[in-house]
């Protein structure tokens, strides 16, 4: 997980990276204590909580799209919640064939760069989880007004983000700078939750507007 935070966003590195950690990432993580996924569901309820004006707090039809799936994790924590419809990509292919091995996923896409998605994610989700890409090493800050891009107006966007991201990144400028611009708005901030078992997470779920 150390070596996961040297790579320095190059998304070649990256997928290189992840492809060989494949076939040991869940008992790797599994070992660290990953609270990730649980929290990431958890936010998403919360933002539930909070936006109960419209159909999709109670609807477990959304679409959700999981940007970084990796071998799905977070995705069985939303199948686990009732979520039935979802789709995935990440930029290791090795990585989508253990996700697609769960059969929980609708559509999985590899090698796939955050920051340059394929046209048809443009608005393709109700929902968007970004979860464990936020980290030292990999993607820029920017990449969340870029994924904000693949929810419809008015859907969620649920992001997780490491301590020590928040701490060596622009991220706060960043995600400041998309909602007084009026393209995202808070719906829940989560400081200080499970993540991993050396490092807590922040946790937002954003309305993308």
């Amino acid at each position: 997980m150390r070596a996961a935070m040297s790579l320095d966003g190059d998304p070649s590195r990256l997928a290189e990276f992840y492809s060989n950690w494949a076939s040991t990432y869940d008992e790797d993580v599994g070992g660290h204590e990953y609270g990730l996924p649980g929290a990431m569901v958890a936010t998403l309820m919360a933002a539930a909580g909070v936006d109960r004006t419209t159909a999709w707090a109670a609807d477990r039809n959304i679409t959700i799209f999981d940007a970084g799936c990796g071998t799905g994790l977070v995705g069985v924590a939303l199948a686990q919640a009732g979520y039935r419809t979802i789709d995935g990509v990440d930029v290791s292919t090795e990585m989508i064939e253990i996700a697609q091995e769960r059969g929980i996923y609708r559509r999985l896409e590899g090698n796939v760069d955050l920051l340059n998605p394929p046209p048809w994610l443009v608005g393709a989700a109700d929902v968007v989880t970004i979860g464990g890409v936020f980290t030292v090493g990999h993607v820029p800050p920017e990449t969340l007004g870029v994924v904000a891009g693949i929810a419809r107006h008015g859907g969620i966007l649920v992001a997780s983000v490491r301590k020590a991201y928040l701490e060596q990144t622009d991220y706060l400028e960043v995600s400041n700078n998309l909602i007084e611009r009026g393209v995202l708005e808070v719906l829940v901030h989560a400081p200080d939750q499970p993540y991993t078992m050396d490092s807590t997470g922040d946790y937002w779920a954003y309305r993308v507007r």
